[in-house]
């Protein structure tokens, strides 16, 4: 996490509001039998389960630094993650679903649209609108 940019954030949020980050946060990347309540994490920062609910959904800063702190745990597994693609590349029966994903990864393979729009005026002037027009004028004089 960028140290600038963690201190910022710390610093908008109180002491009670940083722990109750990293306790959500450590929440997330629990296993199921150790996977704490949000009752139990709101008790424990002595804040009532809305409160913390508010700062998770609400508080724009909170789920800003909680987003980092889970961006740094997932960080520290990184490694696996890629051992994790390696074994789907070099099985049995490659993935082709993890071979695209490491050249992405190492920039061999990037994603590059082009759209194009056509100006639906066509490049006329004004004198032809306005022959066009006469035009009209003219054929609708006819028809009454």
């Amino acid at each position: 996490m960028s140290t600038l940019k963690q201190k910022a954030l710390e610093s908008k949020l109180d002491g009670r509001q940083r722990k109750a980050a990293l306790l959500c946060v450590e929440r997330d990347f629990a296993t199921e039998e150790e996977r704490r309540t949000f009752d139990s994490i709101a008790e424990e920062i002595g804040i009532t389960r809305k409160t913390l609910h508010q700062w998770r959904t609400q508080n724009k800063t909170f789920i800003e630094y909680v987003n980092l702190l889970a961006d740094d745990f997932l960080a520290a597994d990184r490694a696996f993650v890629y051992r994790q693609l390696m074994k789907t590349i070099s099985g049995p029966q490659p993935s082709v679903k993890g071979i695209d994903l490491y050249f992405k990864r190492h920039g061999l393979i990037t994603q590059h649209t082009v759209v194009e729009t056509v100006d639906g005026a066509g490049g006329s002037s004004t004198d032809d609108i306005t022959k066009d027009i006469a035009e009209l004028d003219e054929l609708l004089a006819e028809e009454k």
